[in-house]
């Protein structure tokens, strides 16, 4: 790879986390069509939280199979017909959290919010979500979580910053503007989120604090036209827009004031109470994502002879009180039906214990919903653990995703498909949310393209000025496709038609370089 490409990719554009309260928070480019979708600006704004367990979390004691505990207990002396499940894991089975209306499932016994919650019908979960022939490698799953693809894949993009991308393909000119003041996501920790990673350019950047991006920006107003003065003025660009972001974060925090809520002392929970206050603040942002680590636990899962007390059990409480005390707060603020907050693991764990009170890397795991619309009736069964070594997927996770933007943000089937993936099948994971969707504006005035979606035929127009053009087409992962103009043209508008019949179904991007600017639109391709 070179250079510039790793650097596009390692050093995405709009999301260098900003510091409030001490942590930092990573800022990410506004999308019209979720500016349209949440109907932004108005009392009824919705957004998404991300809660990404980092690591592998093991559901099994997380959700536990109350119907199946005398298996999973079983220490391998019967031999091959009763081979070793997990008892030195398993918590006592009269500490299992009863969950209302459930006789088979509980939860772990540090998870008592999440008990109170499930009881209110604003916790649900889906279980057993996964994709098929799953990697088992932290950074190659977590790429597949990230990205929407399949296993055999390499995608560049995250399933988000396809989405974002689809509607703004000529970002980051012109950002932020009167129209898009506000990041549309917002990651708070160390690092940006790679969903957000666009097909074309990376909408994200992670820094520690704001003088490397200063020191950088002020350190001069013209570059040298070499590969380092290009990276150099591509971090300027940067720079600019994090500090653009900043004053309107550092506002809606001050906007949004403390908290009347006591958040225990968690990272996890220092992270939800910043977005409380942002949201309350008056940031417009649809997306944020918050990080917890510690889930790769293959030793010390639990504390040798006390399976209630150790690593897991310390990651479960501390998720379990900072989601509540988030939810909490975000109803004492008068928010809670703008918020869905949605947990995500890159895999779970295996179903057999260690020999270092742990567990291996696994395969499928459950995803946590948490809002006042939330299906009461929990989806996915648990097969049989008696054999098995893994847990294999029963939804895959860009259903899941596909699904929260139907019924959360108004996607229609078509944009879920294009974006994730052609399988995608519909989870009824919410009840009672419905959108509608208008584009306000179109992308750009300098393409228009019909009919979209197309089947076979498509016919762009462009308005120009005199001058080099390029005209081409590239695939959502920021493939090229086919180049359509590449020299000199006059000023005004001109047509083309497109004959994209050998062409995949799926989401791809026109776009225009004139002038010294850069347009885009997206396109949607569709069986004949």
């Amino acid at each position: 790879m070179r250079r510039r490409d790793f650097l596009k990719r390692t050093v995405p554009l709009t999301a260098a986390p900003l510091y409030l309260s001490g942590v930092p928070v990573s800022a990410m480019t506004e999308s019209s069509a979720l500016t349209a979708l949440t109907n932004a600006g108005s009392d009824s704004d919705r957004c998404l939280v991300l809660v990404f367990l980092d690591g592998g979390n093991d559901g099994l004691n997380t959700l536990i199979p109350k119907d199946q505990y005398e298996i999973l207990m079983r220490d391998g002396s019967g031999g091959d017909s009763q081979p070793l499940r997990r008892p030195d894991l398993m918590i006592p089975e009269n500490k299992i959290l009863p969950l209302s209306g459930l006789s088979n499932t509980g939860l772990h016994s540090t998870m008592e919010k999440f008990q109170t919650l499930f009881g209110e019908d604003k916790l649900t979960f889906v279980r057993n979500v996964g994709y098929p022939n799953p990697n088992k490698s932290h950074f190659r799953s977590t790429d597949i979580w990230n990205s929407g693809s399949s296993s055999d894949e390499f995608i560049y993009s995250g399933w988000f910053g396809r989405y974002l991308s689809s509607n703004h393909a000529s970002y980051p000119d012109g950002y932020p503007n009167s129209d898009y003041p506000d990041p549309l996501a917002l990651s708070v920790g160390n690092t940006a989120s790679n969903t957000c990673q666009g097909p074309i350019i990376n909408m994200g950047v992670a820094i520690k604090n704001l003088n490397n991006f200063i020191d950088i920006k002020e350190s001069g107003s013209n570059t040298p036209d070499t590969p380092y003065g290009h990276e150099l003025e591509y971090i300027r660009t940067a720079s600019k827009l994090t500090n653009d972001y900043f004053e309107r974060l550092e506002e809606a925090a001050n906007l949004g004031g403390e908290s009347k809520v006591e958040y225990p002392d968690y990272k996890l929970a220092n992270q939800l109470k910043i977005v409380s206050q942002l949201i309350a603040g008056g940031i417009k942002s649809k997306i944020f994502v918050v990080r917890i680590g510690g889930f790769d636990t293959h030793d010390n899962q639990v504390e040798a002879g006390n399976p209630e007390t150790g690593r897991h059990a310390l990651l479960m409480e501390e998720l379990s009180e900072s989601i509540f005390s988030f939810q909490q707060d975000i109803i004492n603020r008068g928010l809670e039906e703008r918020i869905l907050t949605m947990t995500y693991s890159e895999f779970g764990r295996r179903v057999f214990q260690n020999k270092s009170y742990g567990t291996d890397h696994g395969e499928a795991a459950p995803m946590f919903f948490l809002s006042p619309f939330v299906n009461p009736n929990p989806i996915g069964t648990l097969p049989s653990l008696e054999y098995i070594d893994n847990i294999e997927y029963e939804y895959d996770f860009r259903s899941v995703y596909g699904s929260v933007l139907m019924d959360w943000f108004g996607v229609e089937e078509t944009t879920i498909k294009s974006i994730l993936y052609q399988d995608f099948k519909y989870i009824p994971i919410l009840a009672g949310t419905q959108t509608n969707t208008e584009e306000p504006h179109p992308m750009s005035k300098s393409i228009q393209a019909y009919p979209n979606p197309f089947k076979n035929n498509l016919n762009i127009k462009i308005e120009i000025k005199s001058g080099q053009t390029l005209l081409r087409i590239v695939d959502s992962s920021g493939r090229d496709i086919e180049e359509l103009v590449n020299k000199n043209l006059k000023h005004g508008t001109h047509e083309f038609r497109y004959n994209g019949h050998h062409l995949k179904n799926g989401l791809y991007f026109i776009l225009l370089e004139n002038d010294g600017k850069r347009s885009g639109m997206s396109v949607i391709k569709t069986n004949p």
